[in-house]
């Protein structure tokens, strides 16, 4: 158990250090979330109109009185689709009342991710005897992550290829490096 602890404390602070430099130091994130011009406009559009804070995709068919099952929504959405095929769509996450960031929670998602991967990662561990195998068991981790995060977002909610790509790269460099780490820890006797 206290290699367990000890492998997914470091293998969090080398999530957490990995996640600052490649968000505020590398350009690794330069341009995965753009600027816009009207960004000021757009904001008081959304807070005139009172606005909830959640995740709005546009167009979109009106669900607000929607509780369960309705095949007039899902006859309405499926015009809407068809409608908009090949047209400008858009999605926003709207905060009301503003963004603050919080480290420690930050720190403790890093803990999660890295802990249960040790808890997966540790039978196959015990099992090889190759620092490559170990690497390359982890790095399975960042294929599982990208395939459930980014890459399905890009399918279903139409991100953009290019905010895809930069999240990927940084979810295979994350799990890299945290594998070079799991892989030299679990392998010492």
């Amino acid at each position: 158990m206290k290699k367990l602890l000890i492998g997914s404390i470091v293998g969090s602070i080398i999530l957490f250090v990995w996640s600052f430099l490649a968000w505020a130091i590398l350009p690794i994130h330069l341009h995965t979330i753009n600027y816009t011009p009207v960004q000021d406009s757009v904001l008081k559009i959304l807070a005139d109109a009172n606005m909830e804070t959640g995740v709005y995709s546009m167009p979109m068919v009106d669900n607000r009185n929607v509780g369960a099952f309705d095949s007039k929504y899902q006859e309405d959405s499926e015009k809407l689709m068809k409608e908009s095929a090949g047209k400008p769509m858009a999605s926003i996450y709207y905060l009301k009342e503003g963004y603050q960031m919080n480290i420690p929670r930050g720190f403790f998602f890093n803990f999660l991710a890295v802990f249960a991967a040790c808890i997966i990662l540790v039978p196959a561990f015990t099992t090889t005897t190759s620092f490559f195998q170990r690497w390359w068991f982890t790095l399975i981790i960042g294929l599982i992550v990208n395939a459930c995060g980014p890459l399905i977002n890009y399918n279903w909610m139409g991100m953009p290829w290019s905010y895809t790509l930069d999240m990927v790269m940084d979810i295979f460099l994350n799990w890299a490096l945290v594998g070079v780490w799991l892989a030299w820890w679990f392998g010492r006797k």
